[in-house]
């Protein structure tokens, strides 16, 4: 994966969720009038984003009439490499100590607790 990627700001993440939900090519108009809705920024400061976001790799243009912007990358391969990224600066890329933080710190429920037990026995299970 490219190595920009765990690089993305918060500001630039906004961005790459409208992308996400939109599920083909997006115009820039698009993008612009929904952050400008949800969050009051100006077409500049979004123009500056899709920009970075393009030097990173993160989005491809396309022209289609007019300039269009997808996502290079999915959703779960973004969020996959920040669980990587935050494992490793956290807790030394030791996911044990991760889920110990977790049942220490959060009120897990019997469901929550059943679920994670689920998983851990179908990932033993693919690994023999």
């Amino acid at each position: 994966m490219n190595p920009n990627i765990s690089r993305i700001s918060q500001a630039e993440f906004e961005v790459m969720k409208i992308l996400w939900k939109a599920c083909g090519p997006v115009p820039t108009g698009y993008i612009c009038q929904e952050l400008f809705t949800e969050l009051g920024w100006d077409r500049s400061t979004v123009r500056t984003l899709l920009k970075r976001l393009t030097e990173k790799g993160a989005v491809i243009t396309q022209k289609i009439q007019v300039l269009c912007y997808l996502p290079a990358i999915s959703e779960k391969e973004y969020c996959d490499e920040q669980t990587k990224s935050f494992v490793q600066r956290l807790y030394g890329g030791s996911a044990t100590r991760l889920v110990s933080s977790l049942v220490e710190n959060y009120n897990l429920t019997e469901s929550d607790i059943e679920e994670l037990r689920s998983l851990l026995k179908l990932e033993g299970e693919d690994n023999e």
